[in-house]
């Protein structure tokens, strides 16, 4: 099956381009594993809960908490996946009109637009992560809120890379990933 980085499309990717479009394909690779891991123990930590609080009339107090942390971690590992493949809410403002050099002036403003907000998300996600760490979750087991935090930095960089591929794209006339209109973004091939 072919994909939009090994398609005819365009013109030929020039190396630098392929390097971060693989180093980017491997983390995003990682993140789509770990969110399917994610969603897992989610459903696994919810039915125990439910389990226990209404067959066994005791409930887990460390179900919901975990349960939530989780799905923080799930969102940031994510948003980098529906990035990618343009699944965000999005508002074509572009008119089909305009200049093709004028919607890929447009086009790189708002891709250096992005960098910029994911670079400073990452920066202050950081210093948020970092200043509570000497908060702890005691229903989880006395967890640092750190390693709960950590996660809005790290979605930030992953989401900050791939606006970086599509920039390098749209400058080199390659053509951007997005939402392919008849294929879905499944897991199939996992």
């Amino acid at each position: 099956m072919a994909t939009r980085e090994n398609s005819d499309v365009g013109s030929p990717m020039p190396s630098a381009l392929k390097a971060l479009a693989g180093f980017n394909g491997a983390l995003l690779g990682i993140c789509r594993m770990l969110s399917i891991a994610f969603v897992a123990a989610i459903a696994v930590i919810v039915g125990a809960a439910v389990v226990f609080r209404y067959g066994f009339n005791n409930s887990l107090s460390w179900s919901e908490d975990a349960a939530k942390f989780i799905m923080v971690w799930m969102t940031f590992i994510a948003a980098p996946l529906g990035f990618k493949h343009g699944a965000h809410v999005s508002c074509d403002l572009l008119p089909p009109g305009l200049p093709k050099a004028v919607q890929r002036a447009i086009r790189i403003v708002v891709w250096l637009i992005v960098i910029f907000v994911m670079v400073v998300l990452t920066r202050n996600g950081w210093t948020f992560a970092w200043n509570g760490r000497s908060q702890v979750a005691l229903t989880v087991g006395d967890i640092s809120m750190f390693w709960v935090f950590v996660c809005m930095p790290i979605g930030a960089a992953l989401m900050a890379l791939v606006a970086l591929e599509q920039l390098f794209r749209v400058i080199l006339g390659v053509p951007e990933l997005g939402a392919i209109e008849d294929e879905q973004i499944t897991t199939r091939g996992i």
